[in-house]
């Protein structure tokens, strides 16, 4: 009966993740995305009030910025690429700590202010590097 269960809960996760890769699909041109990650907690944006939030969702890095869509909600948060300033590993957001491993990433407002977004992510310096040499290193 156990087997039964989590055979069901495995395809419900596959049904979710075929229906965010259509999605994906259907919104950007395979040349445009340079990196992309499921299984992805967002624990969102330091401006944001009270402590951090943790959405799970997926994470798309493309030619215009970063894309982060939670998956049981319309939240998602965009970033722009050329207001990226910083991506670099973390433990805590918005004072608090994480007790894993996260990417934050520092990025200006379109309010002259700069703000954080922070990601739990699998291989945390890959994404930092893949985030660093498609718009930090480019707007250098």
């Amino acid at each position: 009966m156990a087997g039964i269960f989590s055979f069901y809960r495995g395809l419900n996760i596959f049904t979710l993740l075929k229906k965010e890769k259509k999605w994906i699909k259907s919104t950007y041109k395979k040349e445009d995305i340079i990196a992309l990650g499921f299984g992805v907690h967002c624990y969102g944006l330091s401006s944001g009030q009270g402590a951090p939030k943790r959405y799970k969702g997926f994470l798309l890095i493309h030619r215009g910025g970063l894309l982060f869509k939670n998956r049981f909600s319309s939240t998602r948060f965009d970033v722009p690429g050329e207001s990226i300033k910083k991506a670099y590993h973390a433990t805590s957001h918005k004072g608090a700590r994480l007790y894993k491993s996260a990417v934050k990433v520092d990025f200006s407002t379109s309010e002259k202010r700069m703000d954080t977004i922070a990601f739990k992510l699998a291989y945390p310096p890959q994404w930092i590097e893949i985030i660093e040499k498609a718009f930090i290193k480019k707007s250098k």
